[in-house]
């Protein structure tokens, strides 16, 4: 579920806007960043306790 909603989000979001999601199973994670690496997007991970922060840009030259 995390994946849908992280994708429907990023397809929306212009270049240089920020999206931040908070996720805590490892394996979303893992899918998360593996389908944002393939759209070239800027991300960047913080662990806060046991949540997860992703931050996700889309660069200009991203693929959606």
């Amino acid at each position: 579920m995390s994946l849908l909603l992280v994708k429907r989000a990023y397809k929306q979001l212009e270049t240089q806007q920020v999206l931040r999601v908070r996720i805590v199973d490892t394996q979303s994670i893992r899918d998360c960043r593996h389908y944002l690496i393939k759209q070239n997007a800027m991300i960047d991970c913080k662990q806060e306790h046991h949540v997860t922060v992703m931050t996700i840009s889309k660069r200009k030259d991203s693929e959606c």
